[in-house]
């Protein structure tokens, strides 16, 4: 009799159970997940009211996870090997009113790695957890890469690839980039990528809305400290002008800190909504490993994104076409319509000009422009004088990067700023071969003495630059005893007495004098 009635307790004990985990069910997708893959988990209850839900996580031969009661009952994780995965919840409704459940979820196979120009990072998604980023200081990727993971970005959506432009990679390559209590500093891992990989970056941070508006129509990247202590990526402008894509690769840290402000994502009406929250955000994932949202692309205002200053990430924009056929990206020296100096391969060289190409987006093919006023000032987007350079006057010869309804956004040593459009001309970058020659005086080519430059055929006309005796010239016109010519980045006349002409029919060969 006892032995019937404990089967039968054991049975009553068991029907209660089953009942209690029929009220909760646990979901994943997809249903044959890789060791790398994201995969997402929802909790179902049948019953009213669930307060909260505790994860937990464990393989056969270990637990992976097991965490606090949260709000959240949909939630992701990546497996980073492979195994039997055995996920288990147990909700509350209250005091002392629960229910669990579990799911295996069999994980086999490795995903392919996590790259490419679409890539969005999510910094605290578990996975690098255990990448270390600086040993010294016992930090994790997870826990101090949001700058790696920016950089990461940028150079993926630039068309870099391979491994050393991946998250872990970069963080071995740039690891003394980290300061203990300060975290990445930034300028200078900007700044050593930008040796390695070609692009251009400054010391400066950009921190005017028409400043970021050129740069971004120019299709220009940057990292940015998007709020105290963390860096996000930022690329791309709306078409009204008024808000900035940004990809974050830990957007949790941005809404603890951000003030004055709010993310901001299209709605199915193709209009802009403001995300108060992180789970407003399309697409968002939680991670209940971490307790942390996972990487997010939206968009913030350029107002927002100029106060906090952003740091330069400009695309190699002018190219040449080298002796295979490849097109290599090369540093401008000075520009001419028919020749110009590039630095291409780590050395200077002459090059054809119409051999050159503009390549940065917004652009409307190349442009040259002559300065026209004398005292032409060179500024930044908001008027004012840049440092180090004294004003430009006319004969300088500058490449347009972008035309604006009132100034021109060039580029002059090496540094990219305006000009007034009314003072500068556009010249027609020339197709054809011009007669050379070499500053001279009583027909020496060598020495230290310089020749004044005319702004017009006279000898005693305005003047504002020199040459120095051996610049080469290109000939491209007679006016009684003068030679309209271009040399080193200055168009203007030149007494004939002053000029060495050469011998032979121009070609390139002969016309790659040392400047």
């Amino acid at each position: 009799m006892k032995k019937l009635l404990f089967t039968l307790l054991a049975a009553l004990l068991i029907a209660a159970a089953s009942a209690a985990c029929a009220d909760v069910t646990v979901t994943f997708s997809p249903q044959n997940p890789r060791a790398g893959d994201y995969v997402d988990v929802t909790v179902v209850c049948d019953r009213d009211n669930p307060q909260t839900v505790a994860w937990s996580l464990s393989t056969p031969e270990s637990k992976v996870f097991s965490g606090d009661p949260t709000e959240h009952f949909t939630a992701s994780f990546r497996p980073r090997t492979e195994a039997d995965y055995t996920l288990s919840v147990t909700v509350s409704y209250g005091k002392k009113d629960e229910e669990t459940a579990s799911v295996v979820i069999p994980v086999s196979g490795q995903a392919p790695v996590q790259q490419g120009p679409d890539v969005v990072y999510s910094q605290k998604d578990g996975w690098w957890h255990d990448k270390v980023y600086s040993s010294r200081y016992h930090r994790s990727l997870e826990k101090a890469g949001c700058a790696i993971f920016a950089l990461s970005h940028a150079l993926q959506r630039m068309g870099i690839d391979g491994d050393d432009v991946l998250p872990d990679q970069l963080a071995v390559t740039y690891k003394s980039c980290y300061i203990e209590g300060r975290g990445t500093a930034n300028e200078i891992l900007t700044a050593r990528a930008g040796e390695k990989y070609g692009f251009t970056t400054a010391d400066d941070l950009i921190e005017s809305e028409a400043g970021l508006t050129t740069c971004l129509r120019l299709g220009d990247r940057f990292t940015f400290s998007i709020v105290i202590g963390h860096i996000a990526y930022a690329d791309g402008l709306s078409e009204d002008g008024t808000k900035v894509h940004v990809i974050d690769s830990a957007p949790g840290a941005t809404y603890e800190r951000i003030k004055n402000a709010w993310p901001w994502y299209i709605a199915e009406d193709g209009s802009f909504a403001e995300a108060k929250t992180a789970d407003e955000l399309p697409g968002i994932r939680w991670f209940f490993e971490t307790g942390e949202y996972g990487g997010a692309e939206y968009w913030l205002d350029l107002e927002y994104c100029a106060k906090r200053g952003m740091r330069l990430i400009r695309p190699a924009w002018l190219t040449l076409e080298a002796a295979d056929g490849i097109l290599q990206s090369v540093a401008p020296d000075y520009f001419g319509t028919v020749w110009s100096r590039v630095t291409a391969g780590g050395e200077l060289t002459r090059v054809r000009t119409k051999d050159l190409a503009w390549i940065h987006d917004g652009t409307d093919g190349m442009k040259i422009a002559r300065i026209t006023k004398k005292n032409t000032a060179f500024v930044d987007a908001d008027g004012k004088k840049i440092s180090g350079f004294k004003v430009l006057n006319p004969g300088l010869l500058v490449p347009v990067l972008r035309e604006e309804a009132k100034q021109l956004y060039v580029c002059y040593r090496g540094t990219f700023g305006y000009i007034k459009k009314a003072n500068a001309e556009f010249l027609s970058i020339s197709e054809e071969d011009f007669p050379t020659g070499l500053v001279s005086i009583n027909g020496r080519t060598s020495g230290s003495s310089t020749v004044r430059i005319r702004v017009e055929a006279k000898a005693k006309g305005s003047s504002y630059y020199d040459w120095v005796v051996g610049t080469p010239l290109t000939l491209l016109e007679e006016k009684g005893n003068f030679y309209l010519a271009e040399g080193k980045g200055i168009r203007g006349w030149i007494q004939k007495e002053y000029v060495t002409p050469d011998q032979e029919e121009p070609s390139e060969k002969s016309s790659e004098g040392s400047d």
